[in-house]
């Protein structure tokens, strides 16, 4: 027994240095520029997504290491879903959210938008799937301008690992006030670099270099969107900064709650 032990540590230790000196390989410099083809696309936009759709699931799964769905779940959770909500999911991406928002016993009905036209057709293959195509539905468009949505026209609003993506993050606040009912809860999901406790440290190494390292290698090589989304979540505001832009654009009751000392934290408000 204890040989058979020993055996499997040593298999699992020969594969940890494998997989650690593949990591290390990755090389993040950027590449040389070039004068030729079409200009790429800007960090965060919706084209920059399409480019990463396919692999997009799997790889989350791998960076957060397995923990993504939990998560989510503490993000549904929070917008105490009742009988006959309309909720709107912004930043909806491959509708993980927005098809676990829909098999909720409550059976809300759920609005997704997200700006990548890719990253929504693997969504909707995903929520065909699900059984949920009459409850969930996915559209087109910027969390910073939702002037095809009436004011007033969700019960709850929720956004997932996007505001942090957003160039004007005050205008979406704004806009998911303005959409969401007087008393309705608005709650996001977001990352932010770790700067208090024993493990900020460790979680800020995991962000600068594991995080880049482990996107290129499952992605096929998609260097530019990886490194982005460690800048993404170096460059976004601590709670209590992100949590004076939730009243500045007008949301009430604001809270963070960390989820994961690594750095994920959940916002809670309602709108005014």
């Amino acid at each position: 027994m204890a040989k058979a032990v020993s055996y499997v540590c040593a298999a699992f230790g020969a594969v940890l240095a494998l997989f650690s000196l593949a990591l290390l390989s990755v090389d993040l410099s950027p590449p040389p520029a070039s004068s030729e083809g079409s200009a790429a696309a800007p960090m965060g936009s919706g084209a920059m997504f399409d480019a990463i759709a396919h692999r997009y699931d799997v790889t989350n799964k791998v960076i957060s290491l397995g923990s993504d769905e939990a998560w989510r779940r503490r993000l549904v959770a929070s917008l105490a879903l009742e009988p006959g909500d309309l909720v709107l999911d912004l930043a909806t991406g491959t509708a993980d959210v927005a098809i676990m928002l829909g098999r909720q016993t409550e059976a809300p009905t759920v609005r997704g938008v997200d700006p990548s036209a890719r990253m929504l057709d693997h969504g909707r293959e995903k929520v065909a799937a699900a059984g949920l195509s009459s409850k969930v539905s996915l559209e087109l468009g910027d969390a910073q301008d939702l002037r095809g949505h009436p004011s007033s026209s969700f019960g709850k609003t929720c956004m997932s690992f996007g505001i942090r993506n957003v160039p004007d993050r005050v205008q979406a606040l704004k806009e998911m006030a303005r959409v969401t009912k007087a008393g309705g809860l608005v709650s996001i999901l977001e990352f932010s670099e770790p700067s208090e406790g024993l493990l900020a440290p460790l979680a800020r190494l995991f962000v600068a270099h594991v995080v880049p390292r482990l996107g290129v290698l499952m992605s096929g090589g998609a260097r530019d969107e990886y490194v982005h989304l460690q800048n993404s979540i170096k460059g976004f505001p601590l709670p209590a900064a992100f949590e004076a832009e939730m009243r500045l654009a007008g949301l009430g009751d604001v809270k963070s709650t960390m989820v994961h000392p690594g750095g994920v934290y959940l916002y809670t408000s309602v709108v005014k």
